[in-house]
């Protein structure tokens, strides 16, 4: 598809469609998948990358504003790595799910979400996730359910964390952080550095305030040898770091 070059023009045209049809076909893309997009699009993303693609995507979400969606950014909790999502705007996502998967499902899904949430670190392993069947109502084998996870694994809802264990991915964490806030209040605590939602990270003994590990290495770098809670009003000496 040959496009113009929209971006400099600031007028919405074809590269911000083909850009919107490949986010729209995968639902979240890695930022390197977005630079090579943007570069199909005409873009040049070897200078002024996170500027051009701040104001390439506000305009995307001008355009996608009335029907309810939006891209967002994220970051993974466990590598940080960055990805931009097609988060859906007004419906609850777990109930915009079940035109994927089927009922019985959905409702492991949600048990899934709560186990995960509900868990101190963040993930919980693999045959904790699938004995969550035995909490249906309806029943589900064991191999069945095995086989929903390989499915929300492909399409990037939860994913193996580097111990194995399953954790919710970037694309839930941005489409289901609401959900998440509103249903599961006591459970769940904000990154005092970034203030997203923390799942994965380590809290102060001292003060309570939870950080995720990628925030946690970029300010430790920053502090030299003598490693201290990052939050200001705390700053208390930090017991065991683990920067890897």
């Amino acid at each position: 598809m040959e496009v113009d070059s929209d971006l400099d023009q600031d007028r919405y045209g074809d590269g911000h469609r083909l850009f919107l049809q490949s986010i729209m076909s995968r639902g979240i893309m890695h930022v390197s998948d977005v630079k090579k997009v943007l570069s199909e699009c005409g873009v040049d993303t070897e200078t002024g990358f996170k500027e051009k693609v701040l104001l390439f995507m506000r305009m995307i979400n001008q355009r996608i504003a009335p029907i309810n969606l939006e891209i967002r950014k994220g970051v993974e909790e466990e590598d940080g790595e960055n990805y931009y999502v097609l988060a859906n705007t007004v419906e609850t996502p777990i109930s915009r799910l079940s035109s994927t998967y089927s009922p019985n499902e959905l409702e492991l899904f949600k048990k899934l979400v709560e186990s995960i949430v509900g868990n101190g670190d963040g993930k919980i392993g693999s045959l904790a996730a699938i004995n969550l069947t035995d909490k249906l109502e309806k029943r589900m084998g064991k191999e069945e359910a095995q086989m929903f996870f390989n499915r929300l694994e492909d399409d990037k809802w939860i994913r193996k964390n580097s111990d194995g264990k399953i954790s919710l991915s970037v694309r839930s964490i941005v489409e289901l952080e609401q959900y998440i806030k509103e249903v599961y209040p006591d459970y769940i605590k904000s990154c005092d550095l970034c203030t997203k939602l923390c799942l994965q990270g380590r809290q102060c003994e001292n003060c309570g305030a939870r950080f995720h590990f990628r925030c946690l290495r970029i300010m430790f770098s920053k502090q030299g040898n003598e490693k201290r809670c990052p939050e200001r009003t705390c700053a208390a000496p930090w017991g065991q770091i683990l920067l890897n």
